[in-house]
């Protein structure tokens, strides 16, 4: 069975790094699960027996009020590593790195590490986009270099870090916190995932050096900014890890290894790490961008929509593909449940980023417990129906 191959190979990936990293040994309760069916094998029996066991594993299907995706769960009065079939690499290198991330995630309460995690819409901007891959390069160029190469690349990134914050108030804080909640999982996966230490300073590098640019930076930039912070404290600031906290800056922290110098100009050392040909190819994808979220913006903010309160809103989506509308993100597909029903989208869901309410474009029929709209569809819970909203030709949930 290959879910069994996986747990094994999860749990020996886990047992060689030995709980070094964090003082907690990674492995735990893991589910597998289908998407599609829910069908879900697990490495460990539940609370309360929904899965018999087989062939050493535990085996059924899980209950449809929980959000399958690839994050932990709380099931059961149990906390559990969820991982998709769908997602796992077929790559083994890549698939412990992925092993890895989501197992942190399972004990990172416990480490204090539960930092917020909000979308930075800034990251979604061309200039933000710009600053932010001239950091990347020269943190690439500091994990190259050492000595006195190494600070000065180190100087670089931050410099242009800094720069990007100053032209977006309260973007310091934001990266920063993102970078603990998911850019730490990141570090631990590569760590854990790469073979030794020296591979996973190249697959950072990598990452680095060629960003997938088709993709928005909104909350994945964190994934390719953690490894490269995590590695650099590891050489320069031996025992960071036991003073992290959720409220800790991975960029000050690697700031603080830095002896005192004179001021870098962001601007004046932007062309040594290709700034004008990163100008030209986010011009081009600005414009590209700007049909899709003129797009979203006729369908979700000028248009007739359906808003859905956000309390208790647990949801599930892919963070690659967010479309920024300014102070609100549109999350292109989207799972979401809570007390109202089941959302299912597959072409956009304005999200506030307070997470106060979702709106989706206005239904095709306001009867029945079963909604349909461009884009989605809603399984209402009983005790909820669809009333009219403020705004003429809009719709708001009700409970009844």
């Amino acid at each position: 069975m290959q879910a069994k191959a996986w747990f094994a190979e999860a749990e020996a990936a886990s047992n060689k790094e030995g709980g070094h990293l964090w003082g907690k040994k990674l492995y735990g309760a893991v589910l597998f699960v289908d998407p599609e069916t829910r069908a879900v094998v697990a490495n460990e029996p539940d609370p309360e027996g929904v899965l018999h066991a087989s062939d050493g594993v535990y085996v059924g299907s899980l209950p449809k009020e929980i959000i399958v995706s690839n994050a932990p769960t709380e099931w059961q009065g149990k906390r559990w590593t969820m991982l998709l079939w769908p997602t796992i690499p077929t790559n083994a290198i890549d698939r412990r790195v992925i092993f890895a991330h989501e197992l942190f995630h399972r004990i990172q309460p416990g480490l204090g590490l539960m930092a917020q995690d909000s979308p930075n819409l800034q990251l979604d901007t061309a200039e933000g986009r710009l600053w932010l891959q001239l950091e990347w390069r020269a943190l690439a160029a500091a994990l190259v270099e050492q000595g006195p190469g190494q600070t000065q690349a180190i100087r670089d990134a931050l410099a242009f870090r800094s720069h990007r914050h100053e032209l977006f108030a309260g973007s310091a804080q934001t990266e920063a916190s993102l970078e603990i909640a998911e850019g730490v999982p990141e570090y631990t996966g590569t760590i854990v995932g790469e073979p030794d230490r020296d591979s996973a300073r190249w697959r950072a590098i990598g990452k680095l050096s060629d960003p997938d640019q088709s993709i928005t930076f909104v909350r994945s930039f964190a994934y390719t900014s953690g490894p490269p912070y995590g590695l650099l404290l590891d050489s320069r600031l031996p025992g960071w890890r036991t003073k992290l906290s959720a409220q800790s800056d991975l960029s000050a922290l690697l700031a603080s290894t830095l002896p005192p110098h004179a001021t870098v100009s962001a601007e004046a050392r932007a062309s040594l790490y290709g700034a004008a040909a990163i100008r030209v190819a986010e011009a081009e994808r600005a414009q590209k961008a700007e049909a899709a979220k003129a797009r979203y913006r006729a369908r979700l903010v000028e248009g007739s929509t359906l808003l859905l309160p956000g309390k208790k809103l647990a949801f599930s989506f892919n963070p690659s593909a967010l479309v920024s509308l300014g102070d609100a993100t549109v999350y292109p597909t989207f799972h979401a449940t809570a007390e109202w029903g089941t959302l299912d989208v597959t072409d956009g869901v304005l999200v506030p980023t307070d997470f106060s309410h979702a709106t989706v474009a206005a239904p095709k029929d306001i009867q029945g417990p079963h909604l349909e709209g461009p884009g989605w569809t809603l399984d209402l819970a009983a005790g909820w129906r669809v009333v009219p909203g403020a705004r003429a030709g809009s719709y708001t949930l009700a409970k009844e």
